[in-house]
C-alpha cells in the first residue's frame, strides 16, 4: 500500500523547512528527487524535513538541497510550483553567487561536478545507440541475411553516432555548465573529426611522421573519434577564452570578434595540446580499466559494487560514470564500471526483500516490496538507499555484502557490457555473449542481499512509514 500523504499540505510545509520562497533560487526535480537551489542552505531544517510523511531522505549534492520523495514527487512537486507560482525547472529569482571552492575537497568536487554535467547530456544518446545496436546484432542472428543488407549498415551508422562524435556531444555539455556559448566548443571539437583531419593523420603516418604543426606549434597526428577528455579540455579552454575576449573587445565589435579570437586560440591549443594531452591521458586510463577488467576483475568489481551505496550518497559516482562510454569508445567494452553500478541496483532490491520478509509493519512491507521492484526492473535506488538500507543502517550490510559476493562471480565469469544501457535487470541484454554470465551474478547478489539483511536484521521500530 503506497505512502498516503497531502501533497498540497506536504509541499507547504517543504518550502517553509527550506527557508520559505524567499529563500529559493531554483526549483527542479529528477526522478526520484525534489531539488532547490537556496540563497542560504543553512536556513534549511534537514532534521524536520526527513520527518516529513512520504520523505525518505534529504541529500546536499550538487550545490542544491534534493528531497527524496519516490513515488511521491512529482505531485508534491507540482504542488511547490503551484503554491509559490515557481517556474519549472528554472530560476525564480537571481541566480547565487559562485562560491570559491575550498581545499582540494573542494577543487576535487569542482571537477567532478563539470565531468558530470558534461557527460549527462549525451548519455540518452549513448544509451539509444547501444540498444539500437543490440537490436541489430538479435535481428542478424534471427536473420543472418539482415547483416549483409543496407538497413543494417544504414541503421549501424545512427547507433555509432553518438559514440564516433563523443567530442562533440561533451563539448556541449561541458560549455553549458560552464555558462559559454555552446557553438564554440562544439565546433572546435568538431574539428578534430573532420574528413580532411583523419585523411591528413594518415597520410602523416604513411610518411613515417607522426606531427605536422600550426602556427608554428607541433601537432600530433592523431584522430579523436570516441574520445572524451580532449572534449573535456576544449570546453574549458573556450568558455576562458570567451571570457577573455568579451573583456578586451570594444562592445561594437563583440558579435564579430569574440567568436573568431575564441574558435581561432582554442582550435589552435586543440590540435596542439588539448588533443594530444586528452588523448595520451585517455590511452592511460583505459590501459588501467583493461588491467582491472582483466585478472583484478572479481576484486574491481566487487570492492566498487560494495562501495557505491556510500559513493552515490556522496555523491563521488558521478565522477566514475562518464568512464564507462569512454571504455566502450577505446577498448570496446566496460567490464568493470557497469557490471558494478548493476549489481549494486539489483542488491539494494535483494536488501529491500529481505527487509520486507522480515517487517512487521504491513505498510512498510508494501512499501519495501514496491522499492525493490524499483530497483531491480528500473534502476531507481534512491528510495531504498534513503527510505531502507541507510535509514535502517543493517540492510546496508546486505547490500554491500550482496555487491561484493556478486561482483567476484561476475569478475570471475569475465562479464563485459558492450553498450551503454541502463542498470536495470533489462539491460542484460547490453552484456551480449556473456548476458547469461551476469544474468547469474545479478542472481547471486540480489539472494545474498536479501538472506544477509533477514538474518542482521534491524530495529522494527525504525521500520515504518
Amino acid at each position: 500500500m503506497a505512502v498516503k500523504i497531502d501533497y498540497a499540505e506536504t509541499a507547504k510545509t517543504l518550502v517553509e523547512l527550506v527557508g520559505g520562497p524567499e529563500n529559493v533560487n531554483t526549483v527542479s526535480h529528477c526522478m526520484t528527487r525534489l531539488r532547490f537551489t537556496l540563497k542560504d542552505p543553512a536556513k534549511a531544517d534537514k532534521d524536520a524535513i526527513k520527518k516529513v510523511r512520504g520523505v525518505l531522505g534529504v541529500v546536499e549534492a550538487g550545490g542544491q538541497t534534493q528531497i527524496v520523495l519516490g513515488e511521491n514527487l512529482i505531485n508534491t512537486y507540482t504542488e511547490v510550483l503551484k503554491q509559490n507560482n515557481f517556474v519549472d525547472g528554472g530560476a525564480v529569482d537571481e541566480a547565487p553567487e559562485a562560491v570559491k571552492p575550498q581545499g582540494i575537497k573542494g577543487y576535487a568536487k569542482v571537477v567532478v561536478d563539470y565531468i558530470a554535467a558534461a557527460v549527462s547530456p549525451m548519455v540518452p544518446a549513448l544509451v539509444a545507440g547501444g540498444l539500437l545496436k543490440v537490436v541489430l546484432l538479435l535481428i542478424g542472428m534471427a536473420v543472418p541475411a539482415f547483416k549483409e543488407g543496407p538497413t543494417n549498415t544504414i541503421l549501424g551508422y545512427v547507433a555509432n553516432a553518438p559514440f564516433y562524435f563523443m567530442p562533440v556531444f561533451v563539448a556541449y555539455g561541458g560549455a553549458k555548465k560552464l555558462n559559454s556559448t555552446p557553438t564554440y566548443a562544439m565546433m572546435v571539437a568538431a574539428s578534430l573529426l573532420t574528413p580532411g583531419w583523419v585523411s591528413m593523420v594518415a597520410s602523416i603516418k604513411e610518411a613515417g611522421a607522426t606531427t605536422t604543426s600550426v602556427a608554428g606549434i607541433p601537432a600530433l597526428a592523431v584522430t579523436y573519434n570516441n574520445s572524451l577528455l580532449p572534449a573535456l579540455l576544449i570546453a574549458v579552454v573556450a568558455a576562458y577564452a570567451e571570457k577573455f575576449f568579451n573583456k578586451i573587445v570594444p562592445g561594437i565589435f563583440k558579435s564579430l570578434l569574440v567568436g573568431l579570437g575564441t574558435i581561432t586560440v582554442t582550435g589552435i591549443l586543440a590540435f596542439t595540446i588539448l588533443g594530444p594531452l586528452g588523448d595520451y591521458v585517455g590511452n592511460m586510463i583505459a590501459g588501467l580499466f583493461i588491467f582491472l577488467g582483466g585478472a583484478a576483475a572479481p576484486i574491481a568489481i566487487g570492492v566498487l559494487a560494495a562501495c557505491l551505496p556510500w559513493l552515490i550518497m556522496l555523491g563521488m559516482h558521478h565522477g566514475i560514470s562518464p568512464f564507462m562510454a569512454s571504455n566502450i569508445a577505446d577498448i570496446g567494452y566496460d567490464a568493470v564500471i557497469r557490471p558494478a553500478f548493476l549489481l549494486h541496483n539489483m542488491c539494494e532490491g535483494g536488501a529491500a526483500l529481505g527487509v520486507a520478509l522480515r517487517a512487521k509493519d504491513p505498510e512498510y512491507k508494501s512499501q519495501a516490496l514496491s522499492i525493490a521492484f524499483g530497483c531491480i526492473v528500473a534502476g531507481v535506488t534512491e528510495p531504498c538507499i534513503y527510505g531502507i538500507t541507510f535509514k535502517l543502517k543493517k540492510p546496508m550490510i546486505g547490500v554491500m555484502t550482496g555487491g561484493l559476493v556478486g561482483g567476484i562471480a561476475a569478475g570471475l565469469m569475465h562479464v563485459k557490457a558492450y553498450v551503454m544501457g541502463y542498470s536495470t535487470i533489462m539491460a542484460l541484454p547490453i552484456f551480449m555473449d556473456t548476458a547469461v554470465s551476469m544474468a547469474i551474478a545479478v542472481v547471486i547478489g540480489i539472494i545474498t542481499a536479501a538472506v544477509v539483511t533477514y538474518f542482521v536484521g534491524f530495529d522494527q521500530d525504525e521500520a515504518h512509514v
